[in-house]
């Protein structure tokens, strides 16, 4: 263990996590490694391979005795076409079917969809009927029943660039290594198979680019892979790239900086934290609300009606711990809190909603093992449909938790980690606290003794908290970002 890691662990779990983001973002100053090939830099682009893995190889160094939950997941194996000349036919078919594709289209403003979302698809859907604009996106991408142009994009390409392969992969050992962050062998082996695929899909989208010239290009998210090649090969090529919020920050530090050129955020807590925190200022920094949220509006009052305690979990795999203070154990602690709350409540039901990410299999293991085990449900249904008809919505950092506000819920703040939350319900007193089993369980029990007055503070919190973060509820969230987008193209 390095000398500041060894001083860190005496220290709190925010200066912990704070040492984690500035190594994934400043490695590359420790490394006479180049990381821009063909203009785009490829230390900004892994950076998102590397939450994960630097979060682990820190709690593997500061807490070994608590990492029987960590585990990696084998890469998936790069195999190079068998018949390379069939291989290169086919890719040189598909970039001649691309360019076909691209001389059908007839409108001179093309708004290019590159990843489909849920968040993205009533605005396509808006955007899409516009006689001045078409919408474009890969093949397969939305429902054929709405009016979007399809491409097929080229293929990737059969093998990447090992030079660059090679060069980035020990450039990011080494520069982590300096700053005194080991990863764990099998992260090792991930990593060099994930830059292996930056490689390629970040090449075949420069030809996609290239070819389709888009008067810019929509996405759901921009510091992630893929939609981060799209934008970064987008910014090179002067295309201007719009990215719409789709939920809300739910990490500390990995969500802080921007990248598109546009961005339409929900309320103004995520503007100004942009405004703030990012590197990056995008061009157009707009808060518009949700287009989601346009048939709902402030709660009145508490409903305090329900069926069942409702526990909405965030996503506990390894792989979704970002930070060090974030384990993979907190979901199965959160669940042995709530199990022992139902042991002292003989008529509560708990309902979970495990996020599609989770670790189901781990919970079903737990919950078969104890006895109330018929009292507790794992759920697949929508959480919007399982709200109304809960008690109490426990929610981590979650969006979740705004959406229980909407419905007058009370929610219920679970937070297991050392560090702090990074929703503030509980500062805003739109949510009781739960961040030990102690809390969580009497927070639990509070709820039936609430009085009016704590009532009507935890309503005005809840309030406070959705203008804030989810924006203006007033039905236009959806006329302002069509709006929005309608001006980008027309620049």
């Amino acid at each position: 263990m390095s000398l500041e890691l060894q001083s860190l662990t005496s220290q709190s779990a925010a200066a912990l996590d704070r040492f984690a983001w500035n190594a994934i973002c400043n490695w590359s100053k420790h490394t006479s490694v180049v990381t821009i090939y063909n203009g785009i830099d490829y230390a900004e682009l892994t950076r998102c391979f590397l939450w994960d893995k630097v979060a682990r190889a820190i709690r593997q160094q500061t807490n070994s005795d608590q990492f029987e939950f960590d585990r990696v997941l084998p890469p998936t194996p790069l195999t190079p076409h068998p018949n390379r000349l069939k291989f290169w036919l086919k890719r040189s078919l598909k970039l001649l079917q691309m360019w076909q594709d691209v001389r059908s289209l007839q409108s001179s403003q093309v708004l290019y969809v590159p990843c489909a979302h849920p968040t993205l698809q009533s605005v396509v859907k808006v955007i899409a009927q516009s006689e001045s604009i078409t919408v474009v996106a890969p093949q397969g991408a939305f429902d054929s029943a709405l009016n979007i142009q399809t491409i097929r994009p080229p293929l990737l390409l059969d093998l990447p660039n090992l030079a660059h392969v090679e060069a980035l992969h020990q450039g990011i050992l080494e520069g982590l290594g300096a700053l005194g962050v080991e990863l764990l062998e099998p992260d090792v082996i991930v990593l060099r198979h994930q830059i292996a695929q930056l490689l390629l899909r970040t090449e075949q989208i420069e030809t996609e680019l290239s070819i389709l010239r888009p008067n810019a290009i929509l996405v759901f998210a921009d510091n992630h892979f893929p939609v981060q090649s799209y934008v970064f090969v987008a910014r090179k090529y002067a295309i201007p790239s719009i990215m719409l919020q789709h939920g809300l920050d739910c990490e500390q530090h990995c969500l802080d900086e921007a990248y598109a050129d546009v961005i339409s955020v929900w309320g103004d807590a995520r503007l100004q934290r942009y405004q703030q925190d990012s590197t990056w200022q995008p061009s157009r920094l707009q808060a518009n609300g949700n287009p989601e949220y346009d048939g709902l509006m402030f709660p009145n009052q508490l409903d305090r009606g329900g069926e069942y305690w409702l526990w909405t979990t965030r996503p506990h795999c390894p792989e979704k711990c970002y930070i060090p203070s974030r384990t993979p154990q907190e979901g199965i602690q959160i669940l042995q809190a709530l199990l022992t709350a139902l042991e002292q409540s003989p008529t509560a039901h708990l309902v979970i909603k495990p996020h599609p990410l989770d670790d189901i299999a781990l919970y079903q293991t737990y919950i078969n093992a104890h006895p109330l085990s018929d009292r507790v449900t794992l759920s697949t249904g929508l959480v919007r449909s399982l709200i109304p008809n809960a008690s109490v919505v426990i929610s981590e950092d979650s969006t979740v938790g705004l959406e229980a506000m909407f419905f007058g819920k009370v929610v219920i703040h679970a937070h297991f980690a050392v560090s702090d939350p990074v929703l503030p319900f509980v500062k805003y007193n739109a949510a009781l606290p739960g961040f030990s089993p102690e809390t969580l369980q009497t927070s639990l029990q509070q709820i039936e003794q609430l009085s009016e007055k704590q009532q009507q503070d935890l309503l005005e919190g809840q309030r406070q908290f959705l203008q804030q973060y989810a924006g203006v509820c007033d039905g236009k969230a959806q006329e302002r970002v069509t709006s929005m987008i309608q001006t980008i193209l027309e620049q």
